[in-house]
């Protein structure tokens, strides 16, 4: 069944660079994410622990408010489930026509944001779970990769003020503005921007934010005790050509035979699960 936007929409999109969607996602979907987003973070953290090795797929941070899962890269060769959502009408209906083309997926991740209530003893760097004030063309453009990416945002989680939820810039996207590096990654340079103007995007569990490659967007640290999860897809024109799985492919590669070899120790009773994901009332 096709799923379309409005012209109304579409023009909103092209003139903010964004476009925010309501209750795309029923209560029963979002639970399943959530289960999804559980056992993809019980394998990782596990893996990781089993093999005395962070994989390389795990973003996680030591903050002054304690342990917390930043990220986890890639994940959909971790869950049929999460594997379908990429190819969801409900996501490329509307991404056909803002490209005005066919949507290959590029790349795909699931930010977490999430507290860990009891530490685990995985190397943590000690750096805040922010995302600085960047757009994601500055990392693509290394690559040659197209303006023209557009990313889908899918809230399995409230994105609710304290939770960090993503701040945009309204219509930044009209030209790409000089990044600079600093410990966080890349950041737009001082005096290009006023860095206090983001809007936040505020939603309900089920929302999805579609939004091009140039906005400038960012989100402060989750300071909620509670998981911000948002399910991350980046999809590119059809015309542009550039390959299956041009950015996460070769980390797949690198990290499955490890979590492989945790589960075939597992099965076999060679070891046992050292964590579980937190619960959250």
């Amino acid at each position: 069944m096709g799923f379309e936007i409005s012209e109304q929409q579409i023009c909103q999109f092209k003139t903010d660079g964004y476009l925010v969607l309501s209750s795309v996602f029923d209560p029963a979907e979002v639970k399943a994410m959530r289960e999804e987003a559980n056992f993809i973070l019980e394998l990782i953290v596990n893996s990781s622990l089993y093999h005395q090795r962070k994989s390389g797929r795990l973003d996680i941070r030591q903050t002054h408010a304690g342990q917390i899962v930043r990220k986890i890269q890639p994940i959909n060769d971790l869950s049929l489930c999460l594997s379908h959502l990429s190819t969801e009408q409900r996501l490329l209906g509307p991404l056909a026509q803002l490209m005005a083309d066919q949507p290959i997926l590029m790349e795909e991740k699931l930010n977490y944001k999430e507290p860990l209530p009891t530490p685990v003893d995985i190397e943590s760097a000690e750096m805040e779970d922010r995302f600085p004030v960047h757009n994601d063309w500055a990392y693509y453009q290394a690559q040659n990769y197209p303006q023209e990416i557009i990313s889908s945002v899918v809230s399995i989680d409230e994105c609710a003020s304290d939770s960090g939820p993503i701040c945009v810039w309204p219509r930044s996207h009209q030209r790409h503005l000089e990044h600079q590096s600093i410990s966080l990654g890349l950041q737009v340079k001082d005096g290009l921007i006023d860095f206090n103007a983001g809007q936040e995007i505020l939603c309900e569990a089920g929302s999805v934010m579609f939004f091009h490659s140039v906005l400038i967007h960012n989100s402060r640290p989750n300071t909620s005790g509670r998981p911000r999860r948002l399910m991350i897809y980046s999809h590119y024109p059809a015309q542009f050509d550039l390959g299956n799985d041009v950015r996460n492919g070769s980390k797949r590669l690198i990290e499955s035979p490890y979590e492989i070899e945790y589960l075939r120790a597992k099965a076999s009773g060679r070891t046992k699960d050292l964590f579980s994901a937190p619960i959250f009332g």
